[in-house]
């Protein structure tokens, strides 16, 4: 199903179906509009004290357009000030003056000494030098910044409240020559503001705000931009939060470039009350929320707990499409770690126009007109030559740390280490690849005409010591060149297998015939080159490639070449017959990796995470690996951005320790280290084991403590429908349905609360309590907060009601977290079990006739049936089966949605206190079917428990069962000598192989599990399948390997089965007797 266009059309939780593609972007638009975007630049002369003038912005409305012919060079500008510490939150530019907001707190030209100036800070991008002029002062955060459209105003969110000594509550407006608030604009927010758009007539602010200057505002705030006062007419409230934590709020804002229309990027359910999950479109000029809708987010929610991940976005210089990515929620398309492209018209049910997979965060986003680029934590991105929707299977993780990271992959992607760009047409990966060091990402980014500003945690980019932004500036691309030369194959960041050989080729031109090309392979790691012997690596050396036709204007060249596993810089270099050659050398950066030596693995056992109470201690964990495990490294790094030093100390500058595993050499074993931290507060250890080849763990372990010697969880204890103090539980309660019920009690702490919060579910009708607080079937069940946000006091008498109870059986759960972290342990919850129920009648029972899972369906039906029982007497039964491929439903129309449904089953004898039932259904489309079953009552009770009314069905009519190819290993009567067990072959299958089990059984009967241990079974024949490594999963075949631990001598037998991308298994496994001598 691979169609380049990559364009998709009814995207609905992984069903996918081709359409057409976004318009072509390059456009430029002329508009009249009255709006006016505020990210282009203008110029104008400001005179200072005499005779220092600066450049601002003065000039009439311009087109706010990149207006880019090609990509942005791959290597940033190194001749513009240093920002080293802390985050970078957003970048704006006013003709040649830089805007930088962020955690920083200073700034230093180069090789100059750092000036203090926290949180905003500015520099002349054409003199390189700081802004020494421009000096705001904040006391608290600041999370954006934009500017006016004529560049004479720039507007600034955050959580501050005061700015220059005024008060100035989480909005202001600022003089960008000086710094100094503008007295007469006045918006205080009683939340943070964390996202802008300004136009020439509003100044649009989102961000955790209820109330702006008094006036009843929730998320999404329009203002006017000289006093700041409220638009009344334009009142869209956020609602529903649904972020982490509940969390409501937004998270980017985006005019279109004609202005007509405001982009809201947030974490809620609703806009004015209207479902708009994700993503929200509002007309400008009326202030009404227009009906483009998608329910991508909808119908995915379920599969990532319920958590709303969007994190940035942009708008196309042509107003065609925008784009939407995501972060910090794990590897999910399409909602979690993608960037999702969507046209900007459409009414209801929009779907997207294709969803570029990362496998991992993607924090910020520009487009321009020839790229979209992104930066975020991500190592991948998608090859041109990716399956489409997107390489990988759905439910499998990628990343950096996942497995085989997405080496696992093959061509299907390339390497980009936290910045990458994408063709706006398909979004797959296009040449550029500067790279990063940053940690947590790249979470800031600006395209102009003048080139790409990006901004993240590290201080490295491009392989330059820029600090926390880099410029990548057009005017610095080389200039065109007669001699030339091209690297074809293979792609920018493309990985090979190592000690194998590939081969590099391109084009090469001179008007006077190319006489020869030169390449350089160097190893980024060891800094050495490939020699002429293509074996040996010394000092600096160009290799001469085969040259297709020499002496000709233009020509092919080739060069076949076998490398080790490392990391490669690949430089290629034309001569002409005239002495001439390439102004400058083609680079390439690609990579080789080895199934034969995989990355060790390294887990941390202790300290368990959450409160250490000394700043000294042990810590310990276990690392493993296929060779063997040699060395280890450390780093500890604080909430602030500082990274534990050599000498004890806190520094913004990333360091590590260096240590030895307890065996050096083993497989598997142990390790530990002395930790001694410099200040309490909240740090994350990471650990990285070292195999003997020098490979390092692909992400190693990450721990997050909270350092206090005082610090205690909180409390909290139940006071109603029943007193409970933890941990001693308290019994059932027992109320009748159809009325409310209220739970009340205490939290305190031994410092200061920041929030209450409660979880309640109905554990038989699956109704729960959602982050927002919303109840229903359909919400995820979370934890809600009942406390008002900020707490900050020792306690706090909490207390919710609830909606009118249905008949069943209620789970509740209340906890505090404090100002430091702490959060009320597992043991300590206040934890109910209220059941809803009719007095004098029971809750009925239904059962299913077939209980297990069936892989042998051949068609689109199922026919189920079963028993129902009731003291009083069955009303019905109801059905609910749910595509577990695609999150959905049968509704009872029979079509499929993401909303909970069941379908009616026949009774047989309704009313009766016994019956049986059937229901024969057709299904709408393929898919793997889990089936519940329930009895409802004559009261409307419904049956408490599932238990023998669960099926499962693969129903994929004309797949074919997975399949060990005849090249197994062992074969029957096999013997090994070195006290293992290896098992290798090739599984394949029609669709896709999705994993191969192995499964060990001694002489006595015992089966082995993946640590090498021996037991018996409870239930007699099941025995471990131990899941073996794939070097193609998802792919139609893939080879595997597995070798156990030493096992006794002795005779056993070994079973392998391959199991498909659908979920079916190999019919019967492949079984084989073996002895170990």
């Amino acid at each position: 199903m691979h169609v380049r266009s990559r364009a998709i059309a009814g995207l609905v939780a992984g069903a996918v179906l081709l359409t057409g593609q976004p318009a072509a972007a390059g456009t430029v638009q002329d508009s009249a509009a009255d709006e006016v975007a505020s990210t282009s630049a203008r110029a104008a002369t400001r005179t200072i004290g005499g005779d220092a003038t600066r450049t601002a912005v003065r000039t009439a409305a311009a087109l706010s357009v990149p207006g880019h012919t090609g990509l942005v060079p791959s290597t940033p500008r190194n001749d513009v000030p240093r920002i080293t510490d802390g985050e970078i939150t957003d970048i704006e530019v006013i003709g040649n003056r830089v805007f930088i907001a962020g955690s920083f707190t200073a700034i230093a030209n180069v090789g100059g000494t750092p000036v203090a100036q926290p949180s905003l800070a500015s520099y002349n991008i054409d003199t390189g030098l700081i802004d020494t002029g421009f000096q705001p002062t904040f006391d608290g955060s600041v999370e954006a910044v934009e500017a006016s459209p004529d560049g004479s105003s720039l507007y600034v969110a955050g959580s501050f409240n005061t700015v220059g000594g005024l008060t100035k509550r989480k909005i202001v407006r600022l003089d960008p020559v000086t710094g100094a608030p503008i007295a007469a604009f006045t918006a205080q927010g009683n939340g943070r503001a964390t996202a802008l758009a300004v136009s020439s007539t509003a100044v649009y602010v989102g961000g955790q705000f209820t109330k702006v200057n008094s006036v009843n505002r929730t998320g999404l705030v329009a203002l006017n931009p000289t006093t700041g006062a409220v638009d009344s007419g334009f009142n869209l409230p956020l609602s529903g939060g649904i972020g982490v934590g509940g969390m409501l709020t937004v998270q980017q804002l985006k005019l279109t470039h004609n202005g007509s229309k405001l982009l809201v990027i947030h974490t809620g359910r609703q806009i004015a009350g209207q479902d708009r999950y994700g993503v929200g479109l509002v007309d400008t000029a009326t202030k009404a929320l227009l009906p483009w809708r998608t329910r991508l987010w909808e119908d995915n929610l379920s599969f990532v707990g319920g958590i709303q991940r969007v994190f940035a976005g942009d708008v196309a210089p042509d107003d065609s499409y925008f784009v939407v990515t995501s972060g910090s929620g794990g590897d999910r398309p399409p909602i979690n770690d993608t960037a999702i492209a969507f046209p900007v018209t459409g009414a209801d049910h929009v779907e997207p126009t294709w969803v570029s997979r990362h496998f991992d965060s993607i924090y910020s986003v520009a487009i321009t007109e020839t790229a979209v680029y992104v930066g975020g934590h991500f190592s991948w991105q998608e090859s041109p030559t990716s399956n489409v929707p997107w390489p990988g299977l759905d439910n499998v993780g990628y990343g950096t740390g996942q497995g085989l990271s997405g080496y696992g992959l093959g061509d299907q992607v390339v390497r980009r280490d936290h910045l990458g760009a994408l063709d706006p047409a398909t979004g797959t990966a296009i040449e550029w690849n500067p790279g990063s060091s940053s940690y947590e990402g790249e979470k800031a980014m600006l395209a102009t005409p003048r080139g790409l500003f990006v901004g993240g945690d590290g201080n490295t980019k491009g392989g330059l010591p820029v600090g926390r932004v880099g410029f990548f500036d057009l005017t610095q691309a080389p200039a065109p060149s007669p001699v030339d030369t091209t690297i074809v194959t293979p792609i920018e960041g493309a990985v090979k297998q190592a000690n194998a050989p590939f081969a590099l080729g391109g084009q090469a031109t001179s008007p006077a015939g190319v006489t020869k090309v030169g390449i350089e392979i160097q190893n980024r790691g060891s800094k050495k080159y490939l020699q002429d012997d293509l074996t040996t690596w010394g000092a600096a050396n160009s290799i001469n490639a085969t040259v297709a036709a020499v002496n000709t204007a233009s020509t092919s060249w080739s060069l076949t070449v076998s490398l080790p596993v490392g990391e490669y810089q690949v430089q290629a270099k034309t001569f002409g017959n005239n002495g001439q050659s390439d102004a400058s050398k083609a680079v390439k950066k690609i990579e080789t990796f080895s199934f034969d030596d995989l990355p060790p693995t390294t887990k941390i056992t202790s300290p368990p995470a959450g409160l250490v109470a000394a700043q000294s201690f042990v810590a310990t964990g276990t690392a493993s690996d296929d060779k063997g495990v040699s060395a280890m490294t450390y780093s500890f790094r604080r909430s602030d951005n500082q990274y534990l030093q050599d000498d004890g100390t806190a520094a913004p500058v990333y360091n590590t320790f260096r240590g030895e595993p307890d065996v050096i050499g083993a497989l598997s074993t142990t390790w530990q280290v002395e930790v001694a931290l410099p200040t309490e507060g909240e740090w994350k250890m990471t650990a990285t084991a070292i195999d003997n080849a020098g490979q390092g763990d692909l992400r190693g372990d990450t721990r997050d403590w909270i350092i206090s010697a005082t610090g205690v969880a909180p409390s909290v204890a139940v006071s109603t429908p029943t007193p409970m103090t933890p941990p001693t539980a308290a019994a059932p309660v027992t109320v009748a349905p159809g009325g409310s019920i209220t739970f009340s009690g205490t939290a305190s702490d031994d410092g200061t609360l920041k929030s209450v919060e409660i979880y309640l579910r109905n554990n038989t009708t699956r109704e729960a309590l959602a982050a927002d607080g919303t109840w229903g079937a359909d919400s995820i069940a979370a934890y809600h907060r009942v406390s008002p946000i900020n707490l900050n006091a020792p306690s706090y008498n909490w207390s919710y009601t609830t909606v009118p109870l249905t008949p069943g059986v209620y789970d509740f759960r209340v906890r505090a977290t404090d100002n430091l972290g702490l959060s009320t342990a597992t043991a300590n919850l206040g934890r109910l079990t209220v059941t809803a129920q009719v007095p004098g009648d029971a809750f009925p029972n239904g059962l299913l006739n077939f209980t297990g899972v069936d892989q042998n369906v051949d068609q689109l039906h199922l026919n189920l049936a079963g028993t129902a029982t009731d003291n009083i007497g069955v009303q019905s039964v109801r059905v609910a089966l749910r595509d577990l491929d695609t999150g959905r439903y049968v509704q009872p129309n029979g079509t499929m949605a993401a909303s909970f449904a069941t379908v009616n089953a026949t009774l047989a004898s309704p009313g009766a206190t016994s019956t049986t039932f059937a229901l024969s259904i057709d299904l709408p489309t393929k898919g793997e079917y889990s089936v519940e079953a329930w009895a409802v009552d004559t009261a409307g009770q419904q049956d408490g428990s599932t238990s023998g009314a669960t099926a499962r069905y693969l129903v994929y009519p004309g797949d074919l069962d997975p399949r060990l190819e005849p090249s197994l290993t062992p074969q029957n009567g096999e013997v090994y000598t070195d006290s293992r067990i290896v098992v290798t072959g090739r599984a394949v299958d029609d669709v896709g192989m999705l994993r191969v089990d192995v499964q060990i059984v001694n002489g006595a009967g015992q089966g082995m599990n993946a640590s090498g241990v021996f037991s018996t079974p409870s239930v007699p024949g099941n025995f471990p399948w131990i899941s073996v490594f794939l070097t193609s999963p998802g792919s139609p075949g893939s080879n595997f390997a597995y070798t156990s631990p030493v096992v006794p001598a002795g005779a056993y037998t070994v079973s392998v089965r391959g199991t498909d991308n659908y979920g079916q298994l190999q019919q019967p496994p492949k079984t084989v007797s073996v002895t170990v001598s």
